[in-house]
């Protein structure tokens, strides 16, 4: 879990800034023989909280200029900005907020699939969703994803890709959202957020458009009920921020870890 190679990258907005020291205590926590570098992509380098990443925690900070500062844009362009020796990527939002140990023989596992398999573009940790049932085995822990049963070909939440084919993906979100003529940022907010143009069905087709040749694996879900994501590689709650409003559950984690939120 030491290798250079591989980003751990944070991508948030400003509004949700109040977050980002928990996020990283815990992933200090819970992931502590994970040394992958860890990135943080901001417009914002001055900001308080920003400076507390870079010199207590040692985060590497990307600045993001304001003309990327859009949701899809800003992650964009924080995999350009990525350094070339960066071959993989975990792309993180503020809120998914580690509260188990990481399950540290599946991630190994997965990194030694992406090395062997070209056609692989990338490995999702968290089955939420999990690939069907019915889609064929790749061992008894990662199923492939398939767009003939799976509606989310692309999601947000953990997944590891290969650094190239993530940029290509956020690339064309980029293309199709500017496509859609946003002559403003509410209507970009609109597109990108609360249509969320690239888990949509539209995103979902673009996806597969773009990758129809290549290949995605998925952790298995363990069994149905909720906590279920707590038996996965990367075991957080899918998300802390519900329609804007902070959970109980993240707010009792702040207190544990004796963070201001």
């Amino acid at each position: 879990m030491n290798r250079n190679d591989i980003a751990y990258l944070i991508n948030s907005t400003p509004k949700y800034y109040y977050l980002l020291e928990l996020h990283v205590v815990l992933l200090r926590r819970y992931a502590p023989t994970c040394k992958w570098p860890v990135y943080f992509a901001t417009e914002d380098p001055d900001h308080s909280v920003v400076k507390l990443l870079k010199n207590k925690y040692n985060v590497n900070i990307i600045t993001i200029e304001n003309k990327y500062a859009s949701f899809i844009n800003s992650r964009a362009r924080a995999l350009e900005l990525l350094p070339e020796s960066i071959h993989y990527v975990l792309p993180m939002q503020e809120d998914f907020l580690l509260e188990r140990y990481i399950d540290v023989k599946a991630i190994e596992e997965s990194i030694k699939i992406l090395d062997s398999n070209k056609q692989l573009i990338s490995i999702r940790y968290m089955p939420c969703p999990g690939p069907k049932e019915i889609n064929s085995n790749y061992n008894m822990y990662w199923k492939y994803i398939d767009a003939k049963y799976d509606t989310y070909l692309f999601t947000y939440q953990a997944t590891l890709w290969k650094k190239k084919e993530c940029l290509l993906w956020f690339d064309a979100l980029v293309k199709a959202v500017n496509q859609k003529d946003p002559l403003s940022f509410e209507h970009q907010l609109q597109i990108e957020v609360h249509n969320n143009i690239a888990e949509n069905m539209e995103g979902q087709q673009l996806f597969s458009n773009i990758f129809q040749n290549k290949q995605l694996l998925g952790y298995i879900r363990l069994h149905k009920y909720p906590n279920a994501v707590y038996m996965s590689p990367w075991p957080y709650r899918p998300t802390a921020v519900i329609k804007g409003i902070l959970q109980p559950f993240a707010k009792e984690l702040a207190e544990r870890e004796g963070i201001n939120i």
